[in-house]
Parts: C-alpha cells; sequence; structure tokens
C-alpha cells in the first residue's frame, strides 16, 4: 500500500467498527500499514468502549449497521462522553433512519485504501481549521463522495 502523506504526520489512534469481518479486517490492515495505531471493533458496544475508555483516540470510523445498532446510535453514545470525537462514516447502501450530525463525514464504499487515507486527512484538517484537499470528505446531508473503480479488499 502507498504510505499517505498523513502518516508523515504521525500515527493517529483511531477505532474501526464495521460489522463485515473481511472489510474491517481490510480497513485495519491499510491504516496501520500507514504506520496508525488501530482498535478493531465488530459491532457497536465494542466500538463504543474503544472509543471512550482508551485515552488518546483521535477518530472513529463506523460504516451505517455496526451489529444490532446503526451508526447514529453509536455517535450519540460516544459523543457523550467525548463530544468533540472525530467521526469518519462509511456508507455502503444501509439506510439511516436519522441524520447524521453535521460534523460527521461520509465516504461511500467501495474506496482504496488512499482514499480513505486523503478523506481522514481532509477531515482531520478541516476540524483543525486548516481546510481541507481535493477531493475533501462530503458532510453527511450532501452527497458523498464515491470511489467506482476500486474496493477494499483484504
Amino acid at each position: 500500500m502507498h504510505r499517505s502523506a498523513l502518516s508523515s504526520t504521525g500515527a493517529l489512534r483511531i477505532v474501526v467498527t464495521d460489522d463485515d469481518p473481511m472489510v474491517l479486517a481490510a480497513i485495519v490492515i491499510g491504516l496501520r500499514e500507514a504506520g496508525h495505531c488501530v482498535f478493531a471493533a465488530y459491532d457497536g458496544e465494542a466500538a463504543r468502549e474503544l472509543a471512550t475508555l482508551i485515552p488518546g483516540i483521535d477518530l472513529l470510523i463506523t460504516n451505517t449497521r455496526i451489529g444490532g445498532h446503526k451508526a447514529p446510535w453509536l455517535i450519540r453514545q460516544v459523543r457523550l462522553q467525548k463530544p468533540a470525537m472525530p467521526i469518519l462514516h462509511i456508507a455502503t447502501g444501509d439506510t439511516i433512519d436519522e441524520p447524521l450530525p453535521p460534523d460527521v463525514h461520509t465516504v461511500r464504499a467501495p474506496f482504496t485504501p488512499d482514499v480513505l487515507l486523503d478523506q481522514i486527512h481532509a477531515l482531520l484538517a478541516r476540524r483543525a481549521g486548516i481546510g481541507g484537499i481535493a477531493g475533501s470528505i462530503a458532510p453527511s446531508n450532501a452527497p458523498a463522495a464515491r470511489v467506482d473503480n476500486s474496493s477494499i479488499r483484504p
């Protein structure tokens, strides 16, 4: 995997959750190869615990459906304890019954590992107030970025 410019700014501590173990593994491997410390969660409860109990988590990445819960539930639970937590939502075609908070950004699957790293960089840059990069993340209420020519595979 190509190392993103993001990895040169230091390792991030990231919690990733996805109910598809193959997708979760691919995301975790890609982020670890880019030099990040990644905690994997197979469901929303585990993701909530990791994101809220581990000190210094920089980012939560979640897909729409996470076990018995959906992304809005997880986001609410995490934000109760860590209201400033940056969150990236991966849209896979599942519907969400309620809107996501406006500061939660969405990337539409499938995507390459480099696209995911670029999206993470753009999200964190926006939250830091230094602007995004080309192909920045769309707010959850706007059309999400879509990359059709490739997908994450373990």
